[in-house]
């Protein structure tokens, strides 16, 4: 637990504090969707939208940001912090949901899933690197960055629509798609959607690649997943 508040909520202050001394002007931090609260119902999340207290990876982190923004109002650094919403493509571990689903369905396996009810806002990572890089690019040419920007897709896609795009991409059989098989996680928030129109209006939409257009990519980058 140490550890994560260390890392989480005092290193990027005292990163910022650093960057400054040495004559820095801006600092981006990489914030997670983690941070908020439970929404009530299916609205999108903004930025302004309460903070989570009682969970510890989520809490850690938004303390982070709040601990960031202050020090760096203090040392006259422009600070955003870019919140990631449900980042998918290269890279991710295999137990997540994305390289889980390439590896069964390109091994002809089937895939036990919840019901996939849930509803999740999905960005390839290659669109947020290209969304993040913009956000570099516009710090020197003094547009006003500093603050807070949820950097996401903005599209409501559940984990079945998701699922079935994916073994659609690969010309898998849906029938591999075992729907319901795995209990949902007492967990597992029904609706996590963002708000995306304060960074879409500074630097434009961030999701540009399609379902499909990442699962080509993704297998390219692999040499496929089997």
């Amino acid at each position: 637990m140490g550890l994560l508040v260390r890392v989480n909520s005092v290193f990027p202050a005292l990163l910022a504090a650093a960057v400054a001394s040495a004559g820095a002007a801006n600092f981006i931090q990489i914030g997670s969707s983690a941070e908020y609260a439970p929404l009530q119902g299916k609205g999108h999340i903004p930025e302004e939208a309460p903070l989570t207290q009682d969970k510890l990876y989520g809490g850690t982190k938004a303390a982070g940001s709040v601990l960031l923004r202050t020090v760096a109002a203090e040392v006259g650094l422009r600070a955003c912090v870019l919140r990631l919403f449900n980042i998918y493509g290269p890279g991710e571990k295999a137990h997540r949901l994305f390289p889980s689903l390439l590896g069964r369905l390109s091994r002809g396996e089937r895939v036990p899933l919840s019901a996939g009810s849930q509803v999740r806002d999905f960005l390839y990572v290659d669109d947020a690197c290209l969304a993040i890089a913009r956000m570099i690019r516009a710090l020197p040419e003094g547009l006003p960055v500093a603050g807070v920007y949820n950097l996401a897709s903005g599209r409501a896609v559940s984990v079945r629509e998701f699922a079935l795009a994916i073994a659609d991409a690969m010309g898998a059989d849906r029938q591999l798609l075992a729907f319901g098989e795995l209990a949902m996680r007492p967990d597992d928030l029904p609706y996590i959607v963002a708000d995306t129109r304060r960074l879409d209006d500074l630097i434009g939409p961030a999701a540009s690649s399609t379902i499909a257009m990442a699962v080509k990519s993704t297998l390219e980058q692999s040499g496929g997943a089997g």
